[in-house]
């Protein structure tokens, strides 16, 4: 687990939110590759670039797949250590997919 404070938890939010809005993977900035890869158990894929380039172009859907909370893909979100203390953090990735997920299926 690695901590974030609040100014690092907004900035993951915000990438985050690039990543949605503009569906593709360039947008995942450093803060947030962190935080999925040591707080919420995805995959690292070695590095930053290589996350980003598995992510990329039509695989976009894959990982927009794990933040619908009706995908298995998006069953990090029940890990105990995860739920309880990036609830909130979490919660604002899924609520934030959730709310564009009729742009995102298509």
């Amino acid at each position: 687990m690695c901590p974030l404070k609040a100014q690092q938890q907004k900035k993951v939010l915000n990438s985050f939110r690039r990543v949605v809005d503009m569906r593709n993977s360039r947008f995942i900035s450093e803060e947030l590759y962190n935080h999925l890869n040591l707080n919420c158990n995805f995959s690292s894929h070695f590095s930053l670039e290589a996350f980003r380039d598995a992510y990329e172009g039509d695989h976009i859907q894959e990982f927009l797949k794990r933040f619908d909370r009706r995908s298995p893909k998006s069953q990090w979100l029940e890990a105990p250590k995860i739920s309880t203390e990036f609830a909130d953090l979490n919660r604002g990735l899924i609520d934030y997919a959730s709310s564009r997920s009729h742009d995102l299926n298509q």
